[in-house]
């Protein structure tokens, strides 16, 4: 799993792109969300929670896509992370 210093920022978004946020997520889940985004060619980054917003967010992680892509993303997250909508 990678570590919060190796999840990508805001930096790595093409100026080009827009993003929206797909949804909060576990670490693990982000994770997974994050390489199943990569190998489908899906522009993302995370907001990863700080000192204090960890406390009640419950160390969660917020992960933005292209807004382009956001049904493909939504289907993919809730797959890995066993959501129904």
């Amino acid at each position: 799993m990678r570590t919060g210093n190796e999840m990508p920022g805001l930096e790595r978004v093409p100026p080009d792109v827009r993003t929206v946020h797909l949804g909060q997520f576990t670490p693990e889940h982000a994770d997974a969300i994050a390489e199943a985004l990569e190998k489908e060619g899906i522009v993302w980054w995370v907001k990863l929670p700080g000192f204090f917003s960890r406390i009640w967010e419950f160390g969660a992680v917020h992960v933005f896509v292209d807004r382009a892509e956001l049904e493909e993303a939504r289907a993919i997250a809730d797959r890995i992370a066993g959501r129904d909508r």
